[in-house]
């Protein structure tokens, strides 16, 4: 009926609704006629290239935990990617049930798409927001001198905040 998991068929179609569908088979000796509604609507990763792009923050539902990861369904496609342990969180994460739990919904970021291969790359911790940096400038002690106190800097913000300082 669909790409995604349907778990009725209310999900897709209504009672009366008039809808286009491929005949699959005939069987006239049953009566029954075997019909798609699939194979029309284009395959997922067909149009990946065109529907998604690296850096691009989607939402995904966790499906599974495994040792090296979690696997997420984006919701708006059913394509499933990999969330490696690695972009779970920046802290160490021995399993990623410390982070994330089956069914789950999560803002992630695309880091890697592989359509040939029918691969996606996910990062929950790339798609988390920056942590802010409260900046405390302490006055010179000395001509040229300059304190700083810093909470929750990257590398990058501390050398420029040394920088327009001196």
């Amino acid at each position: 009926m669909s790409w995604n998991r349907v778990t009725h068929p209310s999900e897709v179609v209504r009672v009366g609704e008039r809808i286009k569908v491929q005949i699959l088979t005939v069987d006239a000796e049953r009566r029954r006629i075997g019909l798609s509604l699939r194979r029309l609507a284009p395959q997922p990763w067909e149009i990946i290239d065109n529907t998604y792009q690296v850096g691009q923050i989607v939402q995904g539902r966790i499906t599974k935990l495994v040792n090296f990861g979690a696997f997420a369904r984006l919701v708006d496609t059913g394509i499933e990617g990999l969330i490696h342990i690695s972009e779970l969180s920046e802290r160490r994460v021995a399993h990623p049930k410390e982070v994330v739990a089956e069914g789950d919904v999560y803002d992630l970021r695309i880091i890697r798409i592989e359509s040939d291969k029918r691969r996606l790359g996910l990062s929950l911790k790339q798609a988390l927001p920056e942590p802010e940096v409260d900046w405390q400038i302490a006055p010179s002690t000395e001509q040229g001198e300059t304190e700083a106190a810093v909470e929750d800097a990257t590398e990058e913000s501390v050398i420029e905040a040394v920088a327009e300082a001196v």
